[in-house]
């Protein structure tokens, strides 16, 4: 897949604002700098925020969010609770951002707090790294260990939304025109 290919397949749910972040990891051979550039415009116009952090020679991760929805998240007493727990040092976005870009370059694993922020319910996130991964009740966009139901349903509406917004805009569709028909095809849904 090209670059801008990858930035649709994984950032389409939340560009269509149905999750609040998504993030993924790309070879450094296939990133490209200048496209990422014009990525980070058309999301900040769309009020979204984006960063490309470089983990090695090798990969860079590629963070993308609606602060809005991020803000209110992070406003979650339990959630607060639990990234202090983890030595989080603010509950703001720019605060969580810069500590798990220091963790997520430093620390010896990976830091499954980002699942929060990427709209995966705490509780998940909690048992996940309690049970290191195992003995999910459902796997789809992640682990599930309770609520089955709603994570089948969000797996779904991120598939198909990624589908959509992919094959549109494969197609040659502008970016405006695909969100519009992604939001009319899920209200007749």
């Amino acid at each position: 897949m090209r670059f801008d290919q990858l930035m649709i397949h994984f950032c389409a749910p939340t560009l269509c604002d149905i999750k609040p972040g998504n993030i993924f990891f790309i070879r450094n051979n296939d990133f490209s700098e200048n496209c990422f550039e014009k990525w980070k415009k058309t999301f900040y116009s769309r009020g979204l925020m984006s960063f490309a952090i470089k983990l090695s020679k090798d990969s860079t991760a590629i963070f993308v969010c609606n602060p809005c929805w991020e803000r209110k998240i992070l406003g979650d007493s339990l959630v607060q609770a639990y990234l202090r727990e983890k030595g989080y040092h603010g509950c703001g976005v720019t605060d969580f951002i810069n500590d798990f870009k220091i963790r997520l370059q430093t620390a010896p694993g990976f830091p499954h707090e980002i699942g929060i922020v990427l709209g995966y319910p705490v509780d998940d996130v909690i048992e996940f790294e309690k049970h290191e991964g195992q003995n999910c009740k459902y796997c789809g966009c992640w682990k599930s260990y309770s609520d089955i139901e709603n994570a089948k349903k969000c797996h779904c509406k991120y598939k198909n939304c990624s589908g959509l917004c992919e094959r549109l805009y494969n197609e040659g569709y502008s970016l405006d025109f695909i969100i519009r028909e992604y939001k009319k095809v899920a209200s007749a849904a």
